[in-house]
């Protein structure tokens, strides 16, 4: 049998790839199977799983981890499973080295023919997408060649810290305020029995770490009149899911630092071999004057320079305290892909005229 695409729509038939998955997903947790399928489980609503996997003769070469989302006004589009509010960065259409060049043209063709057929669909949109990824802007410009309305707009970017090779290497990137300032609080607080790092990373400790994650973050949250995310029951269940499941991998861990024997701060990391992604975060508002946040840096920092790891990725969002911890911003965008068919093209148009009065909104707000 030759190089073939096929539709997986039973979250069962993805359970026998689960190696073969994770194996395409490289050195991105985010990808991993263990990350959208925990999604699923919990976000799966009224939408359609619409996994395509590419296959050479019984070998998963390719993967597309998407699910087909039922619009209010009937609009069928193809979306990566773990988006929305639970924000998987860094995802991609998953291809084996080998076969990049040949996963693309499979799937559009695929794609063109389910047009008219029982998977049909009406759009493809996938957000947050890596600029320098490169199997989805394949992908995109092929569907172009048949016509297709391609829309990019600008996402929240990503960022990322290199480590250099010391501590002292790393001192020397800071401006010479904060280095002076840092160089203090090491001195008077990190550096001291006061302050103590823990690392949950086995799913018998999950529980413990979890309650101390929840509550900085919630508390944090409440300071600033903000909802959270753990505000959402069906995140946390989903969160509580995924980091089990990642932690038995060896992907994930929690991290948090008392200061006099109670937690000030506390982070989730899911891990790749030479990244650490910080996934979510929370802090004592009623320490503020501990300097919270600049402890966990300087003892998450301090920690993957010892082990050796390439860089921190602070994910997206474009908070000032990334930058002024010499993170480097990664462009992001939005990619919507319309086929030219009637029905997309009118669905498009309804979305185009919704994203137009939504700017519209924010900017008159901002003029308030």
């Amino acid at each position: 049998m030759i190089m073939h695409v096929q539709l997986l729509t039973d979250p069962q038939e993805l359970v026998a790839l689960r190696p073969a998955w994770n194996t395409l997903s490289g050195d991105v947790p985010l990808r991993r199977y263990e990350w959208l399928m925990s999604w699923w489980r919990y976000y799966r609503e009224e939408h359609q799983l619409y996994v395509l996997g590419v296959f050479d003769q019984d070998k998963l070469v390719g993967l597309a981890p998407w699910y087909k989302a039922a619009g209010r006004t009937g609009g069928r589009t193809l979306r990566f499973l773990g988006d929305g509010d639970v924000c998987s960065d860094y995802l991609d259409i998953l291809a084996h080295p080998e076969y990049q060049e040949q996963i693309a043209p499979l799937l559009v063709d695929w794609l063109q023919r389910a047009l008219t057929g029982e998977n049909a669909w009406d759009a493809i949109e996938l957000d947050g997408i890596d600029a320098a990824t490169p199997m989805v802007a394949e992908l995109a410009d092929q569907m172009s060649r048949y016509q297709a309305l391609v829309h990019r707009r600008p996402a929240l970017n990503c960022w990322r810290l290199e480590l250099p090779e010391s501590w002292y290497d790393f001192e020397m990137l800071m401006s010479k305020s904060h280095r002076k300032q840092v160089r203090r609080l090491i001195k008077r607080v990190a550096d001291t029995d006061r302050c103590q790092l823990h690392i949950c990373d086995t799913a018998s400790r999950l529980d413990e770490a979890m309650a101390v994650l929840i509550d900085l973050h919630m508390r944090r949250r409440t300071s600033l009149d903000q909802p959270g995310c753990f505000a959402c029951d069906r995140f946390t269940k989903f969160l509580y899911a995924a980091a089990g499941e990642m932690m038995s991998s060896g992907h994930c861990e929690i991290l948090w630092v008392e200061l006099d024997g109670l937690p000030i701060a506390a982070e989730i990391h899911l891990l790749a071999n030479s990244i650490r992604y910080a996934y979510q975060a929370g802090i004592d508002p009623d320490r503020m004057e501990e300097e919270p946040g600049s402890l966990m840096h300087i003892k998450l920092i301090q920690r993957a320079i010892e082990q050796g790891l390439q860089a921190i990725d602070f994910l997206r969002g474009d908070e000032p305290y990334k930058a002024h911890w010499r993170a480097v911003s990664r462009p992001c965008e939005t990619i919507r892909v319309v086929p030219n068919t009637t029905f997309g093209l009118v669905q498009h148009g309804i979305w185009s005229t919704k994203a137009q009065v939504k700017s519209w909104f924010k900017a008159s707000l901002g003029k308030q």
